[in-house]
């Protein structure tokens, strides 16, 4: 028996390796293994623990055999939450206690044999593409959330409870909005463009002296900085600057090749600049360019909603 992770990254070394299998079966009983391009079958395979397929992205059919009641598959635990495209999942005597299938949306075919221990299986509400159900019968402690004989429609009525209630929050949503605007526009008819309009033009008129005051007292201090600077150029100042900018910028937060580039030009400014400037002050100098930045991305973004209402 080898810990389920470490036979599993024993057997699929790369993210590659992983990506590439659509089939999946490991059994407990002797046999002759079979390979064949995506699909994977392994025979005489014990295992233990944990198993997270999470890698396997591309995993649409999974079955894990043990050898009948008296001879559970020793795997504890399953994860496959990641495993968005898995589409038939079949578990046969296996020691797991839950299932989460909460992201497995896809599944079409379900069967669950002879898993004593297991005792929930979370999801199985929004599984709207089920089209084969098949519990055990003999587990009478797995809760589920409909009937095991009627699960149809127990999951159509569950859907239909869902859809209910979001229907529900919807109209008291727009119940909310109709009296919001009332407030904000009164004597006008419910619309949600110009509401928003509005809103976005009260929070700009509340921002722009906010913004005002944080630009004065950045030139302030950017004034007292260069003053105590003497050998040093007074543009590293405003490269220091520049750089904390594109920093926070939004074109650049999602690129860590260009956060680091970034992250070491400031690095070098800093080091420069410290011969003259304490570390305090110009931390005191990154943090209001800081503030000020993403207080005018705030009222750009604001701008863009009152023109994109007009």
């Amino acid at each position: 028996m080898v810990k389920a992770q470490q036979w599993l990254d024993e057997m699929f070394p790369s993210l590659a390796s992983k990506e590439k299998v659509k089939r999946l079966c490991i059994r407990l009983n002797e046999g002759t293994d079979k390979i064949e391009q995506t699909n994977y079958e392994f025979f005489n395979t014990k295992l233990e623990g944990e198993l997270d397929l999470n890698e396997f992205k591309h995993l649409e059919d999974l079955a894990i055999w043990g050898n009948g009641i008296g001879t559970l598959h020793p795997i504890t635990d399953l994860k496959i939450n990641l495993c968005s495209k898995l589409k038939k999942l079949h578990i046969d005597c296996t020691n797991v206690s839950e299932l989460n299938l909460r992201s497995n949306q896809e599944t079409t075919s379900l069967t669950i044999d002879g898993c004593v221990n297991l005792l929930k299986i979370e999801g199985l509400e929004v599984l709207l593409n089920l089209q084969n159900l098949k519990l055990w019968n003999k587990n009478s402690r797995l809760e589920i959330p409909f009937g095991k004989d009627n699960w149809k429609q127990g999951l159509q009525e569950l859907n239909r409870k869902k859809i209910h209630s979001i229907e529900e929050k919807v109209n008291k949503n727009e119940q909310i909005l109709k009296e919001l605007a009332n407030m904000v526009l009164p004597n006008i008819a419910f619309d949600l463009g110009k509401l928003k309009q509005e809103i976005a033009r009260l929070k700009l008129n509340e921002l722009s002296p906010q913004a005002r005051k944080k630009q004065s007292e950045l030139e302030q201090q950017i004034n007292d900085a260069k003053n105590k600077i003497e050998s040093i150029p007074n543009t590293i100042i405003d490269l220091l600057l520049d750089t904390q900018k594109q920093i926070i910028g939004e074109n650049n937060k999602n690129d860590s090749l260009v956060q680091a580039q970034l992250t070491g030009q400031l690095k070098a400014y800093q080091s420069i600049l410290e011969k003259n400037l304490s570390k305090q002050e110009l931390q005191a100098l990154l943090d209001k360019k800081a503030e000020l930045t993403q207080l005018k991305e705030q009222i750009d973004k604001l701008q863009t909603e009152i023109q994109q209402n007009e």
